[in-house]
């Protein structure tokens, strides 16, 4: 009866697969990282002391790492008759971008780096992807990747009267968090329930069509 009601009317599939949100993940970093290295060296140009610290040896081996990163997770993901992914793709795959972005920050001002936005960016578009246990993993990686990247920084690179608003930065990465993770999460339910009444009245239009059927 299941499959009756399926050939009548399409159903809905619900949420999307891991596979197709990796799938667009990747599609949207192959566009990402020339617009990130184009403002790389237009930070270059404009500030000599992230030239001086951004040498063009850093700069490319940065583009290649990612070029690389994203290729072959590409390669994984595009491979004929693939079909789903494993679980720790999504979070191999977050920490590596994040990895990407603490680098960025790192050579572009420390606590001074516009970088650093893009982590938010980063943050709202993977927990409405995959919900709230992912939004406090990204935070939780952000929480150690920002504070380490701050203490490489060389002394009196980062400032003591900034401390204070870092601490704000790591909180508001913190409700941002939370607060998209629990947005996803409702956004989640609600597609899984209408998906539930969309085959329930598939099933109920089938038993109508079979009855009608019936001499």
């Amino acid at each position: 009866m299941t499959q009756l009601s399926n050939n009548l009317i399409p159903a809905s599939k619900g949420w999307e697969t891991e596979l197709t949100t990796e799938r667009a993940k990747t599609t949207v970093r192959w566009f990402a990282i020339p617009i990130l290295f184009a403002v790389s060296v237009w930070m270059r140009r404009s500030d000599p002391a992230i030239k001086a610290s951004f040498t063009e040896t850093v700069l490319w081996i940065s583009l290649a790492v990612a070029v690389i990163f994203t290729g072959i997770e590409s390669a994984y993901l595009w491979k004929p008759g693939r079909t789903q992914i494993h679980p720790a793709v999504k979070y191999l795959t977050v920490t590596g971008d994040m990895f990407i972005i603490s680098c960025l920050i790192y050579y572009t001002g420390w606590a001074q780096s516009p970088f650093f936005f893009v982590y938010f960016v980063f943050l709202i578009s993977n927990c409405l992807r995959y919900g709230l246990l992912m939004s406090v993993f990204v935070a939780a990686v952000f929480n150690v990747m920002y504070v380490v990247t701050l203490g490489l920084a060389p002394i009196g690179a980062v400032k003591a009267s900034v401390l204070g608003g870092e601490g704000l930065k790591i909180l508001s990465f913190w409700a941002g968090a939370l607060y998209g993770g629990a947005i996803s999460a409702r956004l989640r339910r609600q597609a899984n329930q209408l998906r539930v009444y969309e085959e329930t009245l598939l099933e109920l239009r089938a038993q109508l069509r079979e009855k009608e059927s019936t001499p």
